[in-house]
């Protein structure tokens, strides 16, 4: 099987993707990006020497890996519109948000389909994706799903019932991350703190805590005692955290992230790709 990959889809994902890959040592030349303006494609190509191809048919031919990388409701069109390209001995890899392996292997009968939900962070090779089986997948299709990513990031395989909350977990993560660390720098600024010197510093305490997460057996609980010393001003902070409810602000907000990602979940039963 071929080891070029093509990009239904040229947005952010896809360019997080590509970042990382090329990062990663992966040649330029196997890449493959189509998007409906065209325009994402060319700045990528541009960018990152991928090539760049204006018909989806002569993308998607000779390829071994199909990325199905667009936006929720772009996706019944697209896969309508790559039907006739797809052939069996191609691997579909739907990163789209919400959209169900059924609906895809419906549109696309004949090649394997596995379901990926990474999270921007495969931009800087630190990513997380966490891979699905659909319909025609097995263990080998998985592992040539796991190798692409593995290049770019941590990957993990639970059934598809899961990957909403995934998505919402691992997708949203970096900006809920984010969201604290701009909370925090400006709660730095408010007590006198110049803005440049509080961002660095929010910005490096995630990054300080997420590096002693990664090493073996430490856990948030860990990082916590090891810092919060009885009494002291880590321990008050904490304290005024679970005052102001932001435990239960954080399980609401990603509650509020799972409920919206099944409403809009796109199943074949609810869109019938072959039909009018």
């Amino acid at each position: 099987m071929s080891e070029d990959i093509v990009f239904i889809g040229c947005g952010r994902i896809t360019r997080a993707l590509v970042q990382g890959l090329v990062a990663a040592g992966r040649p330029p030349h196997t890449l493959r990006g189509v998007s409906r303006t065209g325009a994402g494609a060319r700045v990528l190509g541009a960018e990152f020497g991928m090539r760049v191809v204006a018909r989806a048919e002569d993308a998607i031919s000779g390829a071994g890996v199909v990325m199905l990388a667009v936006h929720p409701h772009e996706a019944v069109s697209a896969l309508k519109d790559i039907a006739g390209a797809v052939s069996t001995d191609q691997l579909v890899v739907s990163l789209v948000a919400s959209c169900h392996t059924d609906a895809v292997a419906e549109a696309l009968p004949g090649p394997a389909v596995v379901r990926a939900v990474p999270n921007v962070a495969v931009a800087v090779r630190t990513g997380v994706t966490v891979l699905s089986a659909g319909p025609g997948a097995g263990s080998d299709e998985l592992a040539l799903a796991e190798a692409v990513f593995s290049a770019v990031g941590q990957v993990a395989t639970v059934p598809e019932g899961m990957l909403e909350t995934v998505s919402a977990l691992s997708g949203a993560g970096p900006a809920l991350t984010a969201y604290f660390v701009k909370a925090l720098s400006a709660a730095g600024v408010a007590q006198g703190l110049p803005i440049a010197t509080a961002e660095v510093l929010a910005a490096q305490a995630i990054r300080s805590t997420a590096a002693l997460l990664a090493e073996e057996g430490t856990t948030p609980d860990d990082v916590i005692d090891a810092v919060a010393s009885p009494g002291g001003m880590t321990e008050a902070a904490l304290f005024a955290l679970g005052e102001r409810g932001v435990p239960g602000a954080v399980g609401h907000a990603l509650d509020a992230a799972v409920r919206l990602s099944f409403g809009r979940r796109i199943t074949a039963a609810a869109h019938p790709v072959g039909g009018s």
